[in-house]
């Protein structure tokens, strides 16, 4: 059987099927090209709200996973953030948005397998809460494509000790994976980027 080039696109295509397939499996609720509603106060950063900030992991070349943590003290057990992802800094271009639950019990973390993305291109995201109250906005890059013959670097991170203050290689990597060890993230929630 004669393979046409497009049949490695197929192959890589986050179809709707094997983004689901996936997603079940960690427990994920999908929300496929859809938008959802943003706070109504508008979007202003309160770092101080997010104190650990954002983190993006596991990319390939169609997907990642988007990390954060937003505590209350208010005495509520669970919330709900927006979580979007645009083609520019100033989310002009936004391309996808999803609630994301968080509780006290996951430590108030969270993660979103953002899907349907470009290989090798950046995208930036933040995290809204229902005031308005966003994230520091994050930049992320998905991977290249299986048969890109361009040269990559990585990084890898884990299990880093905040107590001691030992995060002064941080600085210089451009990739980490959140959540390595000990902050309680459970279940991601899927977001998918539409097709265009």
């Amino acid at each position: 059987m004669t393979r046409s080039p497009h049949d490695d696109d197929d192959e890589r295509r986050l179809s709707r099927r094997r983004f689901l397939e996936p997603a079940a499996t960690f427990g994920a609720v999908a929300v496929l090209g859809r938008t959802a509603g943003l706070p109504a106060a508008a979007w202003r950063e309160r770092r101080d709200l997010y104190p650990e900030g954002v983190a993006s992991g596991d990319p390939d070349a169609a997907s990642v996973i988007l990390w954060t943590r937003r505590p209350w003290s208010d005495g509520r057990t669970a919330a709900r953030l927006i979580v979007e992802v645009s083609e520019d800094d100033g989310f002009r271009r936004l391309g996808a948005s999803a609630p994301v639950a968080v509780s006290a019990e996951s430590d108030w973390t969270c993660r979103a397998l953002v899907g349907g993305l470009h290989p090798a291109r950046v995208y930036w995201y933040r995290f809204t809460d229902e005031d308005g109250n966003g994230s520091r906005i994050g930049r992320t890059i998905t991977a290249p494509r299986g048969d890109d013959t361009r040269p990559v670097r990585f990084a890898f991170v884990s299990c880093q000790n905040v107590n001691q203050g030992s995060q002064h290689a941080y600085w210089t990597l451009t990739i980490a994976i959140p959540a390595a060890c000990g902050t309680g993230c459970r279940d991601p929630v899927g977001v998918r980027w539409p097709v265009l």
